[in-house]
Parts: structure tokens; sequence; C-alpha cells
């Protein structure tokens, strides 16, 4: 198809960082510990929640 000519390449996509790191994913077992209300370790929780929370963008 001689058509094909007339479309340029998309560029490639801005590399993505990581979400978590291999530990951070590790111990989101802790975050879905503290959802389902069992006792879980409230300080490594609070800093993987804030780590996590420091990651995402904001909507505004």
């Amino acid at each position: 198809m001689d058509n094909l000519a007339d479309f340029a390449e998309p560029a490639a996509p801005a590399p993505l960082l990581p979400l978590l790191t291999l530990g951070e994913a590790q111990d989101v077992e802790v975050l879905a510990a503290v959802v389902a209300g069992e006792r879980a370790d409230v300080d490594l929780a609070r800093s993987l929640a804030m780590n996590l929370a420091a990651r995402v963008p904001s909507r505004d």
C-alpha cells in the first residue's frame, strides 16, 4: 500500500519511573492488612503510604 508512506512513525513514549521499588512492592501486604482492619506495623504502613503519596501527581 503506497498510502502507508503518508503516516509518520509515532514518537517513542517517554520512559516511566517505577511507582514502587522492589522492597515497597513486597511491603504492599502491610497496606492490605491496614485496609482489611488487621494488625500491621504502623510505622512501616505510614512510611510506605507517605512514599507512595509523594509519587502520585496531584490533580491540581
